[in-house]
């Protein structure tokens, strides 16, 4: 034995955890081709409120949409759980409004969403992101309101 390392597989939980602290690093950057970097060419990004992008393009092109509503946009994994080549975490996202997409008394105002994410990796970029919030959130936030819960029974 030489001493090499015969598997092809690395320790991927470390790796992977890097990775996703990476893509949430690229997501804050305001830079498109900074993000689609992150993406396989053929990634699929799904998003709750806003649909299914397939392909690296895509989701740069929805990224770049983003931009012109959000200012100062910063998001960041809180929580990770790795599974092999895949993640479970929680993250925020903090920006200010940009305009008056949501009424002039909004313009802005800054906002904070948190939410949940499953992505999966290949060859160290994302193959598939599913991106989890509350729809409401961010108008809430907005408002100021933060995550108001209705009574039971309401």
């Amino acid at each position: 034995m030489t001493g090499e390392r015969t598997d092809t597989h690395p320790d991927v939980t470390h790796d992977v955890r890097e990775l996703v602290h990476q893509v949430f690093e690229a997501w804050s950057s305001e830079d498109p081709e900074l993000v689609a970097a992150r993406f396989h060419p053929d990634a699929t990004f799904f998003d709750s409120v806003n649909g299914q992008f397939e392909g690296r393009e895509a989701i740069k092109a929805f990224y770049a949409r983003s931009l012109d509503a959000w200012d100062d946009q910063r998001s960041r994994a809180t929580r990770v759980w790795v599974d092999g080549d895949t993640a479970a975490c929680t993250w925020t996202m903090t920006g200010r409004m940009k305009g008056s997409k949501f009424g002039d008394k909004l313009a802005g105002r800054k906002a904070r969403i948190d939410g949940m994410a499953w992505i999966s990796f290949r060859d160290g970029l994302v193959v598939h992101d599913e991106e989890y919030f509350d729809r409401q959130a961010p108008m809430a936030s907005l408002e100021g309101q933060g995550f108001v819960l209705p009574r039971h029974g309401e």
